[in-house]
């Protein structure tokens, strides 16, 4: 199982976010308002893990941080790199495994979870 980490401010959300990672938001429920909530969460944090980190976007991470807790959510982040798949890469290449551009790239999975839900 994989370990989460709670967040809980936009700091905390900057500090989790690696330098080129691939992020995956995985919503609480389907509905109209929480999907568009995704939706600029999803493209927030992109851009952040893609460089764009000025005082409006870390503001940003603080405005998601608050709409996520008024919408009655909270956040956790789960990562996962190549090396939690693969534990001899060498290995593994060496039995025929074909790595695309960009393996190796952490997937940063944004948990966007009730409140009321299990931990």
């Amino acid at each position: 199982m994989m370990m989460t980490t709670p967040v809980r401010s936009g700091a905390a959300l900057a500090a989790c976010i690696e330098d080129d990672a691939i992020i995956r938001v995985l919503p609480a429920e389907q509905s109209a308002a929480t999907m568009k909530f995704v939706d600029w969460l999803q493209e927030t944090l992109q851009r952040w893990a893609c460089g764009q980190r000025g005082a409006a976007d870390r503001r940003k991470l603080d405005m998601i941080v608050q709409a996520a807790e008024a919408m009655d959510y909270r956040l956790s982040l789960s990562v996962q790199d190549i090396f939690d798949v693969v534990e001899d890469l060498d290995a593994a290449l060496d039995a025929g495994l074909l790595l695309l551009r960009g393996f190796d790239r952490p997937v940063i999975r944004v948990h966007l979870l009730s409140k009321g839900a299990a931990q």
